[in-house]
């Protein structure tokens, strides 16, 4: 009985030396089955594209954005775009509003857009009220800028 009672003691402090680096080992084992190694562009920040959200406005569906140079926007840097669509005699509040804030801070920029602001010149049947969301570069604080252009196609 004795021989025994040592047996079982011997094998049970074997068993606490053993056990640490065992789960340790297995601790390893089941994180890499569970996570496997990620790519190093998966670690890197995930970038938001800002978006504008102007009650009233579209975004089109353009080909190219080129035209935006005319307006001093550099196309690289334009990050989002919508227009309004619609009579100049009965634009929504909220984008009147927008118009008067931009304009005030010098981001409406053009004759076309001053007339509207201004003067109350109706929109034409092919023009539109561009809103164009710009950042220079990745750390600059995005601006928005506003112009009246021909209506570019849906």
């Amino acid at each position: 009985m004795l021989e025994w009672l040592c047996l079982v003691a011997v094998m049970a402090f074997v068993a606490t030396r053993l056990q640490p680096r065992g789960l340790q080992r297995a601790r390893e084992d089941l994180a890499a089955r569970i996570a496997p190694a990620r790519p190093a562009a998966a670690s890197a920040p995930v970038r938001v594209v800002p978006r504008l959200t102007i009650a009233g406005t579209e975004r089109p569906r353009l080909a190219s954005t080129g035209f935006v140079k005319g307006f001093g926007i550099e196309p690289a840097s334009l990050k989002d775009l919508s227009v309004y669509r619609g009579a100049a005699e009965r634009f929504p509040v909220a984008i009147a509003a927008i118009l008067s804030d931009l304009h005030e801070a010098g981001q409406a920029v053009g004759d076309a857009v001053m007339e509207v602001i201004h003067h109350h010149r109706p929109l034409a049947a092919d023009e539109g009220v561009y809103f164009a969301l710009v950042q220079a570069h990745e750390n600059a604080e995005p601006r928005v800028v506003a112009f009246v252009d021909r209506l570019r196609a849906r």
